[in-house]
């Protein structure tokens, strides 16, 4: 196999390289290798590649019995180290499953020691990382390096989750060495800094809309270029807005269209929130451009970042369910870290309205009276059986009778007063 490499250690070897007697069973040998990332394929560890620190390093095996003896892994010098009993003939094989390599090398046999390096490769990710001042895609010896990590996220060969970083040195280069896999790098969000990604000027620059770059890992290629350049984050949203139709006056209940337009005019892309403000109307649908907060119903936030000169609109439709309404108003602001906004003066919009109450119509229901033509008749004679034994005039006689009433009892109280003074 090749990416076995057999080391026969035996007494007899030994003692036809030393001319001494024989070592008793007890005594042990030392196997030991350097791990290394062979990044130009050579098959020597030379400059420009890497230790393989802290790896899984090797498995060493019993030739005759196919038994394992131990799993070695190295350390943070990428060496490993193992010591075995004398006798067995060994089998030294790397370990590193997530690698691909060309050929298994070692360095030499001795009496007590035996040099097995292993080369492995990987796929390596390397780029500039700086401050591009003045915006050209080199780095001048003025333009400062950041502090960042550049990260690497992704899933080896095999399954096992990987999470590399590096910093950049101080000529702004920086490398990652990655094992087999699928893996996206990702740029440092440098907001608290004041400086966000630069418009990419090539191919080899990171996408300054999502920050990250997917690897496309691929057997004759194992060098990937990826440059990371910052700026001085100039960021300004400017908002403008429009309802239809438009009126003097609306009347509770109408629906009103409202188009505000988000216009980048800062250096950098940026998703921003906006807010209706002062919002006394109902919400009835807004443009899929736009998500809504949850648990709000005025606070909406852009789904795409918006490119510097670019602009896009949002369409919302209002009900005007409230006669204290008064104003339209609607407010820009960021959601994208601690990146401000350069210029406060041009992301707010009001367009002032009146709504008054539904006007209501009363109806006046007029009864009309027929008069029938006068007609002469005779007084008719009360028929017997009549209460009030009187011919019937319209008039009714209990106004008579109660006059009657009263002077009759004036009388009566005047004839027993009278006979009081004869007694």
């Amino acid at each position: 196999m090749k990416n076995v490499f057999a080391v026969t250690l035996t007494a007899a070897l030994v003692l036809a390289a030393t001319g001494a007697p024989a070592f008793a069973q007890d005594e042990t040998i030392t196997v030991e290798g350097l791990v290394y990332l062979d990044r130009n394929a050579n098959r020597t560890f030379d400059a420009g590649d890497s230790i393989r620190a802290n790896g899984a390093g090797v498995r060493v095996t019993d030739q005759d019995t196919h038994e394992t003896v131990g799993d070695f892994g190295t350390g943070a010098d990428g060496r490993y180290r193992a010591v075995l009993p004398k006798g067995p003939s060994y089998s030294v094989a790397i370990w590193e499953l997530e690698y691909s390599f060309n050929r298994v090398s070692y360095d030499s046999v001795t009496e007590s020691r035996t040099d097995a390096d292993f080369n492995l490769l990987g796929h390596v990710v390397t780029g500039s990382t700086f401050v591009d001042t003045n915006g050209d895609g080199v780095k001048q010896a003025d333009e400062k390096v950041h502090q960042g990590k550049v990260k690497a996220v992704g899933t080896a060969a095999g399954g096992r989750a990987v999470e590399l970083e590096t910093q950049a040195g101080q000529d702004g280069t920086y490398s990652l060495d990655l094992p087999n896999g699928e893996f996206t790098v990702a740029a440092p969000d440098l907001t608290a800094n004041r400086l966000a990604l630069a418009e990419p000027r090539s191919a080899d620059d990171i996408d300054w809309l999502t920050g990250s770059r997917k690897i496309q890992q691929m057997l004759d290629n194992r060098t990937h270029r990826l440059d990371l350049r910052y700026v001085e984050a100039q960021a300004d949203i400017a908002l403008d807005s429009a309802i239809s139709p438009v009126k003097d006056t609306y009347t509770l209940g109408d629906q009103i269209d409202l188009k505000l337009t988000l216009s980048n005019k800062g250096n950098v892309p940026v998703a921003p929130t906006f807010v209706l403000g002062s919002l006394a109307a109902k919400v009835l649908s807004y443009s899929d451009n736009v998500t809504l907060r949850p648990g709000t119903r005025e606070d909406f936030t852009v789904k795409d970042k918006i490119l510097p000169g670019k602009q896009i609109e949002v369409a919302l439709k209002l009900e005007l369910d409230d006669i204290t309404y008064t104003e339209v108003h609607a407010m820009a602001r960021f959601n994208f870290g601690r990146l401000p906004d350069t210029n406060h003066r041009n992301n707010v919009a009001v367009k002032q309205i009146k709504i008054v109450e539904k006007s209501t119509t009363t109806t006046t229901t007029t009864t009309e009276t027929t008069v029938a033509p006068a007609t002469t008749t005779t007084p008719a004679v009360a028929k017997a059986g009549n209460n009030s034994g009187l011919a019937s005039t319209g008039a009714s006689p209990l106004g008579f009778l109660g006059l009657g009433s009263v002077l009759l009892a004036a009388g009566l109280g005047a004839f027993f007063v009278a006979r009081r003074r004869r007694s």
